[in-house]
């Protein structure tokens, strides 16, 4: 009888899990517009975006993408994956996407651009191993490219992309960072470029002032794809002001061995230049072309805003006028929400009609699609650097994200950047600030601090200390929507705690009212029907007890708040995750999981009691010290009245804590040994230590964010 049980357990614990895991779900996402503006007349361009596959592992996405280019449609709901969209707000490990390439491209190179890619990407063309990988990169939200020789294509036949994400070294590197997922996502544009053998590389613009004459330095790299001695290159570069040519320049690049990139840099000279304000966001035209002595030719045509930015006295000078700004903050979820909705242009000219100047992008890079809707309307971008909420001991290189940075800087909307957020005061963080803003100069550099007497490395007027939802100085305010709190996503738990706390009194009368019997009778072949009575009771009283722990746990995990500051969000996107599931499998998982291991306990300790009895009567003979579970029960059903939710839990450590005593007793009582009970609880509580240990410098860090923050006292009041 008892072996039967036990059998039960563990395939409801199975069932269990296999129905967590085919009802898993992640958050949905949503579309993401793009810009599909065509920058050069002379490549060869395809988008990439619109309908993908979405797989769990690599192997899968070969063989079903395979499989579906041969023309075998018949895979199963197991096998099949399910549709992407590209871009899109949506995480995701392994994506592919099929796709043909015209044969006039046989003779070009092709350059893959991923815009907005979140998370360590590894780029697989035709295969799924080593020699098919084409590129590997960590995604920070900028734009990667992957060159790709044109032999590595099917021509006049399918080919299958694979983007395969997982975390980045930068989400990593956050706090608790390990329980980062395994995936990523992209929520920029997609293309596929061909190319000649050189090609021009989005160029750096610096803008000098004499009076109203402009002078305009346009920094570019000539990019060789593996072919250096097709030289000299002819460099060619005209300013227009949309009507006729106001500057130009040809230069002469002569061949070099040293490398596949060549600097390249431009002069003009502009007089009674116009410059880009918000009132008037006036764009030139800039036109680059390269040509080489064998007749190919590549080109960009961008256009560039004439501004400069300076801060001087506490206050924003933008074109040698003080800026009073009011800005308004936008979290990755309302940009998502904005860029899926409609053109950009309106709703920028709708926030200006409010009197907002600057929109500031929190925990992300800008979009192209933003930054050139801002050019044409006049709205000011203050963007972040990946660098939050990193412990000193794990800040990532300047060179692994400052990628982007220079290449949007084209953009004369651009005016700051937040080079760091919530770091450490010591000397390694103030020293990764100043290092940072000097890379992202001439635009403005700031560091936000959580508290005010945080040192930055900084000056006082860059360091910026939040005060709740804002951001502020001298130089007027940025302000966040207030972040709504994580509610209990479990709707009906007021129900089932109370019905739970019924459940509870309910059993333990009926166990205080059934037959009392002794540790010897574990072991009687014929029991009376009395004793078979109580075993029962006894047992419907262990599955409620582990019932009860494994509610109270979820009930905990569904208190969690993750967006405790519109500053500092997805810092743990594992209780997110988590948070999205169905509460009644997890709660079903929590209490077979509860119960194995109790059963793993007693089962270990039971073949060294007296006369060996069976795991599960010892089991229902220790329960009788358990009766105070009817009280956690109590405080479980009271939480819609106040009680916070770490009460119950914490009741039943005390409870179990001051009984123990007892328990021990109990062993020793009938000629048995505590010690081999403690083996399990002994390697949990051990996993816990050393887990700690691990996290130590992360727990600290977080503490004091929350304490920097003045949320200690938000989070009692929610738990």
């Amino acid at each position: 009888m008892f072996n039967r049980r036990i059998i039960i357990f563990l395939t409801v614990f199975v069932l269990l899990i296999g129905l967590l895991w085919w009802n898993w779900s992640n958050p949905a996402g949503i579309s993401l517009q793009v810009n599909h503006n065509v920058i050069s007349s002379s490549r060869y361009t395809q988008t990439l975006n619109g309908t993908w596959d979405r797989f769990s592992s690599l192997r899968q996405a070969w063989t079903t993408e395979s499989e579906r280019v041969q023309g075998q449609n018949n895979q199963s709901l197991l096998t099949g994956g399910r549709p992407l969209t590209m871009p899109s707000s949506e995480m995701f490990s392994i994506g592919a996407k099929r796709f043909r390439v015209p044969s006039e491209w046989t003779s070009r190179t092709m350059l893959l651009t991923l815009k907005g890619v979140q998370g360590h990407a590894a780029i697989y063309l035709n295969g799924n191993s080593s020699p098919e990988k084409i590129g590997e990169f960590e995604g920070s939200g900028g734009t990667d490219i992957v060159e790709i020789p044109p032999k590595a294509f099917r021509y006049g036949a399918d080919n299958i992309l694979i983007v395969a994400l997982s975390a980045s070294s930068q989400q990593r590197t956050m706090i608790f960072g390990s329980a980062w997922p395994e995936s990523g996502r992209i929520t920029g544009d997609v293309s596929l470029e061909a190319v000649v053998e050189t090609t021009l590389t989005e160029p750096q613009l610096g803008v000098t002032w004499n009076g109203t004459t402009a002078q305009i330095t346009i920094k570019t790299d000539l990019w060789h794809h593996g072919f250096t001695s097709d030289g000299p290159w002819t460099v060619y570069g005209v300013l227009s002001d949309g009507s006729a040519g106001v500057a130009e320049q040809t230069i002469t690049v002569q061949s070099q061995n040293n490398g596949d990139h060549q600097p390249v840099s431009l002069s003009f000279t502009v007089p009674d230049a116009r410059r880009w304000t918000p009132q008037s966001p006036f764009l030139y035209q800039l036109h680059l072309t390269v040509t080489n002595n064998m007749g190919d030719i590549d080109d960009l045509a961008i256009p560039i805003g004439l501004r400069t930015i300076a801060f001087s006295s506490g206050k924003w000078v933008l074109n040698d006028q003080v800026l009073a700004i009011k800005g308004e903050a936008l979290t990755p979820d309302e940009e998502y929400k904005i860029r899926h909705a409609g053109p950009l242009d309106s709703w920028l000219k709708g926030e200006q009609s409010k009197g907002i100047n600057l929109i500031y992008f929190i925990g992300q890079y800008p979009d192209d699609l933003w930054l050139e809707a801002a050019d044409r309307t006049g709205m000011g971008i203050w963007a972040e650097l990946p660098v939050a909420g990193v412990p000193s001991g794990r800040l990532p290189k300047l060179g692994d994200v400052l990628k982007d940075p220079s290449q949007k800087m084209i953009h004369p909307s651009l005016w700051a950047w937040t080079v760091s957020k919530g770091l450490d005061s010591d000397s390694a963080a103030q020293a990764f600030s100043r290092q940072a803003a000097a890379e992202v100069q001439p635009d403005l550099a700031f560091a936000i601090k959580t508290k005010p007497s945080s040192m930055t490395g900084l000056p006082d007027g860059q360091s910026l200390a939040i005060q709740g939802d804002k951001i502020g100085g001298a130089w007027g305010e940025v302000e966040a929507k207030a972040a709504s709190l994580t509610k209990p996503s479990w709707q009906k738990e007021s129900l089932i705690s109370g019905f739970w706390a019924l459940l509870m009194i309910f059993l333990t009368w009926m166990n205080i009212r059934s037959v009392t019997w002794r540790y010897k009778e574990i072991g009687t072949a014929r029991p009376r029907r009395r004793l078979r009575t109580a075993w029962l009771w006894n047992g419907l009283l262990v599955l409620a007890r582990e019932g009860l722990i494994g509610g109270l746990i979820t009930s905990l995990l569904y208190y969690i708040p993750t967006n405790f500051s519109p500053w500092f969000v997805h810092l743990w996107p594992g209780v997110e995750l988590l948070q999205v599931q169905s509460p009644w499998l997890i709660w079903g998982v929590l209490s077979m999981l509860g119960m194995l291991l109790r059963l793993l306990q007693v089962g270990i300790a039971s073949p060294r009691m007296p006369n060996a009895p069976h795991v599960l009567g010892v089991l229902f003979w220790l329960e009788r010290r358990y009766y105070f579970a009817v009280i956690v029960a109590f405080a479980w059903a009271a939480l819609p009245w106040g009680i916070p939710a770490y009460i119950p839990l914490l009741a039943y450590f005390v409870f179990s804590c001051f009984l123990f005593p007892l328990r021990v007793h109990d062993i020793h009582r009938v000629g048995g040994h505590y010690l081999p009970f403690i083996l399990v609880p002994g390697i949990i509580v051990g996993f816990i230590l050393i887990w700690g240990a691990v996290h130590f410098a992360d727990g600290i860090y977080l503490w004091h964010l929350l304490q920097n923050l003045n949320l200690l006292s938000m989070l009692k009041s929610l738990f």
